[in-house]
């Protein structure tokens, strides 16, 4: 499974954890709104660093991965989210689009995070160095976000993270 093969290349070595005690998508989020009191989707990351942080500030996380090796609250694939509509205030994917296993599937989970979510989408994606890992521009995405309203970007040539608004 891709996940599995670049979960073991990628995150396995991760140790911006070290370095900040949330996520660059996360400091944007906060520079919009208040998350205290919010109930928030975290998918992906799995030292689930952004989750902590959160609930430190008072939100309510609920946690979902794609595999069970991180040991999430729950395991689904980003494109069916076992969740109601407008379920979460906030949806997180961090570094999620890049480990699914084909790029056609980034629409539709964007769509399932939008459906799940009242307020907020922060998307983190980075350009990850291995042969099977997906790869796409900043126009890519961008293409794929236009249809909500951007909040807050802040893209590297490496790495890309937004707010948008639902």
């Amino acid at each position: 499974m891709r996940i599995r093969v670049l979960r073991q290349h990628y995150c396995a070595r991760c140790n911006i954890v070290k370095r900040s005690p949330r996520s660059t998508g996360v400091k944007l989020l906060l520079s919009v709104t208040d998350v205290k009191t919010k109930r928030v989707l975290d998918f992906g990351c799995g030292n689930w660093r952004n989750s902590q942080f959160l609930e430190g500030q008072g939100s309510y996380v609920v946690k979902i991965d794609a595999i069970p090796d991180t040991k999430p609250d729950v395991v689904a694939y980003p494109t069916h989210l076992p969740f109601r509509q407008g379920a979460f205030h906030i949806a997180l994917y961090t570094h999620t689009l890049m480990f699914l296993e084909d790029k056609t599937h980034w629409p539709k989970a964007l769509e399932e995070a939008a459906r799940v979510t009242r307020e907020y989408l922060v998307l983190e994606t980075y350009h990850v160095k291995h042969s099977q890992a997906l790869k796409y521009t900043v126009d890519d995405l961008l293409k794929l976000l236009a249809k909500w309203e951007l909040v807050r970007r802040n893209t590297r040539r490496d790495m890309q993270n937004f707010v948008i608004k639902i």
